[in-house]
């Protein structure tokens, strides 16, 4: 029994070993430095012009916590990029909405059959990537 217990203690310790030294292997990216960001992308229900979408991006860049703006005449799109813990997606749509700018959240389902998916969910992998990032010493 105790001899299974010191293979069991052994073995943890050499996995924790080596995901420390998995995870110290490579640099940090780039994108572990930065600040959060998100992006809303918003159809506008009224035709807008250049000069228009120049307004509302000038406008919007000066609200705080929204780092970009870029509307399309074509598509008649705006996203917005803005960081999350300053402001949040709600304030944006009350902004925009405080200005009477008429829009709707851009929808960008696809008809027909689903794609292929990775077997292995999402929250799988970003769970290992912030106990990746968390023992990243360097």
């Amino acid at each position: 029994m105790r001899k299974g217990i010191k293979i069991t203690q052994y073995s943890f310790a050499a996995m924790f070993i080596g995901l420390l030294v998995y995870a110290n292997w490579q640099p940090k990216p780039l994108h572990a430095y930065a600040k959060d960001s998100q992006l809303s992308i918003y159809q506008l229900k009224k035709p807008a012009t250049e000069q228009d979408l120049q307004r509302i991006n000038d406008e919007l860049e000066q609200v705080k916590g929204i780092s970009a703006v870029a509307g399309n005449t074509e598509s008649q799109m705006l996203s917005v990029v803005f960081h999350p813990d300053e402001i949040s997606e709600n304030d944006v749509k009350t902004w925009l909405a405080e200005k009477n700018i008429g829009f709707d959240k851009a929808d960008f389902s696809i008809d027909g059959p689903p794609a292929a998916e990775c077997p292995v969910p999402h929250e799988y992998i970003m769970g290992f990537q912030k106990i990746k990032y968390a023992l990243n010493f360097r």
